[in-house]
């Protein structure tokens, strides 16, 4: 039978302030020091995209007890000064007295920084059952809901997650194996705003794992170990632990570094788009006073792809629509057809109809 999981601490090494003065600095704090420059530059360029972000400003930022958020924690509160930070922990009831082990280790963490904690627990097994959904997609929604209803308590509109480089990979590459369109292949970006108006802010999205976890050697830092993160039974542990290093491996060089460089070639054409897509709607005012969608004649003359994006943000941003994803907007662009039918189904128990020159929701 394994042991329970307890806190992990790294075998010690040097400081990363020492190793600027050392001419043979070891790889390690070699490692360390670029996870802290990556850091500070992300930080940086988000401060210069939102000015009222600032480390004097309240921010939440989530905390599971695992290295990658150990890592963010620290570098903001003891390495970059942000004291006003709220910890957000969410235990999904998934893993019984390890999850207990993981909001206890979190409280007594934030405490030791001296600062909030804000825990919530919910069986994300029974949610999942309940919607109908998978157990990813409900634990999203509610740690989603978690963080807007702390958004709120708190007055401030940003969260800070922990996502790194190869989680962006797995995304990237889980969203191809999907079948996904441009969009999805862009990957996570460094920060995104929902419709409710909280920003995610991902600081470490350009940092290694190896960066991490030798910053949290240097530091001496303790963190939980997931049980399930070694698991094959979840598909992105797979893509983790055997793919992308199949690919590698293959490849005969990191793959990583060549999955995140189409990422950013991809969102730069896919902002191409969406800046066209943003224009169409500006010059020929698609939305109707009533809610729906004017099929004019230049819309009709779009290209495809610029179609699609005005409207999957119709649906999902204007009308509400959930999941609206790569089927639910070929639904939509066979409507304009001319011999194309008059009604899709849409998720959530809504339905997309044509009449005339108009689309609605219902």
């Amino acid at each position: 039978m394994p042991s329970p999981p307890r806190d992990t601490a790294p075998t010690k090494a040097r400081s990363p302030k020492r190793a600027r003065t050392s001419k043979s600095a070891d790889p390690d704090v070699a490692l360390a020091l670029r996870f802290e420059e990556r850091a500070a530059a992300a930080l940086s360029e988000l401060q210069r995209a939102h000015p009222e972000l600032t480390p004097g400003s309240p921010a939440l930022v989530a905390v599971s007890g695992g290295r990658d958020s150990v890592a963010l924690l620290h570098c903001l509160a003891a390495s970059s000064g942000w004291q006003h930070l709220i910890v957000c922990h969410f235990d999904h009831q998934l893993r019984g007295k390890e999850s207990d082990g993981d909001s206890a280790f979190v409280k007594r963490l934030a405490k030791k920084l001296g600062l909030a904690c804000e825990v919530r627990r919910e069986d994300i097994a029974a949610r999942s059952k309940d919607k109908k959904q998978s157990l990813e997609t409900a634990a999203r929604s509610a740690r989603d809901a978690f963080f807007h209803d702390l958004s709120e308590k708190h007055h401030t509109p940003f969260v800070f997650l922990a996502h790194h480089a190869e989680d962006n990979a797995e995304t990237i590459l889980g969203n191809l194996c999907r079948g996904s369109g441009l969009h999805g292949i862009t990957g996570m970006p460094l920060s995104a705003t929902t419709r409710k108006g909280l920003t995610k802010l991902r600081p470490l999205l350009e940092v290694r794992r190896s960066e991490l976890d030798a910053y949290l050697k240097a530091r001496g830092l303790t963190w939980r170990e997931d049980s399930s993160n070694t698991s094959r039974a979840h598909r992105r542990n797979r893509l983790r632990h055997d793919v992308l290093p199949m690919l590698s491996d293959a490849n005969g060089r990191d793959v990583v570094e060549l999955i995140l460089r189409t990422a950013r070639l991809a969102s730069r054409d896919d902002a191409c788009l969406q800046q066209a897509a943003t224009q169409l709607v500006e010059q020929e005012r698609l939305w109707a006073p009533d809610g729906s969608l004017l099929i004019t004649t230049e819309f009709k003359k779009a290209h495809p792809a610029v179609q699609s994006r005005v409207l999957k943000h119709w649906l999902s941003d204007l009308r509400g629509v959930s999941l609206v994803g790569a089927n639910e907007v070929e639904g939509a662009l066979a409507m304009l057809q001319p011999d194309g039918p008059a009604k899709t189904n849409l998720h959530g128990g809504f339905h997309l109809r044509r009449k005339a020159k108009r689309l609605w929701v219902e």
